[in-house]
């Protein structure tokens, strides 16, 4: 577990200890139960949380271990945003938006990044940004990626994972801020093309122009799934029809979004 501490000689700057650093008698908001837990030590080594014990019961420290009192301080667990998109402004606009200028989004992005890593959100997964012709650059991709890319220089800010853009059929999203693939061919060459340009994972998009049926056959979707985890990536598809979700079961998809229509069999197997 990756952790970021305030450095000792610049308050508000993050850093990555170098030697041990022992947290004594803090509280800690632990998910787990309804209160904080009190007289908490957490030692933290290169980065990471060795341990979290009772400030009473410590055991055998690192010999080199740098102590912080950290009496009256509450440890908060970096949050994790798994769906976000970082380059819209949200809202019930938000296919309009994708289509504003790329320069406009990506200052929405610096946004939605203060707000993230203000309320502390250390970690988010962006499942989808418009494609566009990024401005700094020239080059035409998922505008997010290049996101990706300036905040991790920038402690202030979550780090992400980016799916690239959606990937979807003609007639269901509007406005050009997409790849759109109408057959099984088409499908897998625009998922290709996502993890050429840096995507963490792939986000296809499951509903179709006709709401009784899916944009793509079980078949074309494995294809995708197979290539994905091929390269290290996983796959995840906007599901918000119960015949794209029973496509997207079947063919193997890492994680379904929303979810808006399931039914028992449908669960059953995402449980197997």
């Amino acid at each position: 577990m990756n952790v970021e501490v305030e450095s000792d000689d610049t308050p508000g700057a993050s850093m990555i200890v170098s030697r041990p650093t022992l947290y004594r008698d803090a509280a800690l908001a632990d998910p787990s139960g309804p209160s904080l837990r009190k007289e908490v030590s957490v030692l933290v080594d290169a980065g990471h949380v060795v341990w979290i014990r009772s400030s009473s019961d410590e055991g055998a420290l690192p010999p080199d271990v740098h102590v912080i009192d950290a009496g009256g301080s509450t440890i908060v667990p970096g949050m994790v945003d798994a769906h976000s998109h970082v380059t819209l402004p949200g809202g019930s606009h938000w296919i309009d938006r994708g289509a504003d200028p790329p320069e406009e989004l990506l200052e929405v992005a610096e946004h939605n990044g203060d707000l993230l890593g203000r309320a502390g959100v250390r970690w988010a997964r962006d499942v989808g940004s418009p494609l566009a012709v990024d401005p700094r650059d020239g080059q035409k991709r998922a505008l997010a990626l290049r996101v990706r890319e300036r905040w991790r220089l920038d402690p202030n800010r979550p780090r992400i994972r980016v799916a690239g853009t959606w990937i979807s059929h003609s007639g269901v999203i509007t406005g050009g801020l997409l790849i759109e693939a109408d057959d099984g061919p088409a499908l897998l060459k625009a998922a290709s093309t996502q993890l050429d340009d840096g995507a963490d994972f792939l986000k296809l998009y499951l509903d179709g122009p006709k709401k009784e049926e899916a944009p793509w056959s079980t078949e074309d979707v494995q294809a995708v799934v197979e290539l994905a985890h091929g390269r290290g990536a996983k796959v995840t598809a906007h599901s918000g029809f119960l015949v794209g979700a029973r496509v997207g079961i079947d063919a193997g998809v890492d994680s379904l979004e929303h979810g808006f229509e399931l039914d028992s069999d449908a669960v059953a197997m995402m449980a197997r």
